[in-house]
């Protein structure tokens, strides 16, 4: 199985996947850390609340 991963092409967006086998650059590296750290941040104290009204949305939606 392993080999038939290998041989497979990787796209870009799979360049990162960790679930496939890749090379790439300390640079490439570094540039997609800088990308996902440049991207949207939420602060703590608003996804905490998110997690908490989802939390309970899904037990009560659960019991039913």
């Amino acid at each position: 199985m392993y080999k038939e991963v290998i041989d497979t092409e990787v796209s870009v967006s799979d360049k990162f996947n960790p679930n496939f086998p890749s090379e790439v650059t300390q640079e490439e590296f570094m540039a997609h850390i800088r990308s996902i750290e440049a991207g949207p941040f939420t602060p703590w104290e608003v996804e905490k609340k998110e997690f908490e009204e989802w939390r309970k949305a899904y037990h009560a939606n659960r019991l039913k």
